[in-house]
């Protein structure tokens, strides 16, 4: 009765292992992002070039991609919201 009872609890764990396991699997990186501008952001980001971020229609996000790409506060200065703006050159420095 005890084999039974260890045997169960062995499936039932390695059930539960693989089904997290498929879960982490489906993880699309930044092709998963809908909107199209936090995509280019992602990617800019992942590969660190710049063409990316220069597609980037949103201005601050792409000022922000700019400065974290360049690693230059400059493109921060360019931002027109001050808390996005402090929090870039917060990021910078």
């Amino acid at each position: 009765m005890r084999l039974w009872i260890v045997l169960l609890m062995l499936t039932l764990n390695a059930t539960a292992a693989t089904k997290d396991y498929a879960q982490k699997a489906d993880y699309e990186g930044c092709n998963g992002i809908q909107n199209n501008d936090k995509k280019l952001y992602c990617q800019a980001i992942d590969a660190n070039k710049a063409e990316f971020c220069n597609r980037i229609g949103n201005g601050d996000l792409q000022n922000k991609c700019l400065a974290k790409v360049n690693n230059d506060a400059k493109y921060c200065k360019r931002i027109s919201d001050d808390k996005k703006r402090k929090s870039c050159e917060q990021y910078i420095r």
